[in-house]
């Protein structure tokens, strides 16, 4: 049996109400609290594998959780969706209508000079089928909402239209416990 811990990183430092995606952005003067909250429902982590998003909301967290740093290891693939021309714009100034159309597919639509669901899905797979190919027992995984959100999707069947269903706040923690048969069960932590 595998276990692997999906963290999402704490809260941002930006403006609410704003498109953020692979801006880097750091953390809110809360940072230490929030990390304790994250690491009370995890296990120790000595001797634990961490992957982390390089964006540094999450690779805070990543080192916080794992000072090892021959055991931490950053991964591009673990990046939030990129927005492209909406990145650091608020969402009610982006166009009605190009907002709208996004929205009724984005699975396969990119935002402009950006990525779609899908997009984001099929590289967090590539990390995650790398990774289930090693030998690690148990590992953690430091990222983003929507990355987050595809690969949960994904374990749980769920249709990647149907994603936002899935509700992870900041420092948000699910454990998935996979085994022999396709066996996996998933449990949110926080």
């Amino acid at each position: 049996m595998k276990q692997i811990f999906l963290i999402r990183h704490t809260t941002p430092d930006v403006e609410k109400g704003m498109c953020y995606g692979q801006t880097d952005l750091s953390v809110v003067e809360t940072f230490a609290q929030e990390v304790a909250e994250v690491q009370a429902v995890l296990p120790t982590f000595a001797d634990m594998q961490v992957y982390s998003s390089p964006l540094q909301r999450c690779r805070l967290l990543a080192e916080a959780l794992q000072p090892a740093q021959d055991l931490l290891q950053i991964d591009n693939r673990l990046m939030e969706m990129h927005f492209g021309e909406w990145e650091m714009q608020k969402w009610a100034d982006i166009h009605p209508e190009t907002l709208q159309t996004w929205k009724q597919n984005f699975v396969e639509t990119p935002t402009p000079a950006g990525e779609s669901h899908g997009q984001v899905l099929e590289r967090g797979l590539a990390f995650w089928d790398e990774k289930m190919a090693l030998s690690h027992e148990a590992f953690a995984v430091v990222t983003h909402y929507g990355v987050m959100q595809c690969l949960l999707a994904h374990l749980l069947h769920i249709p990647l239209h149907q994603i936002f269903k899935l509700d992870l706040g900041y420092g948000a923690v699910v454990r998935v416990t996979l085994g022999e048969n396709h066996y996996c069960k998933v449990k949110f932590l926080k």
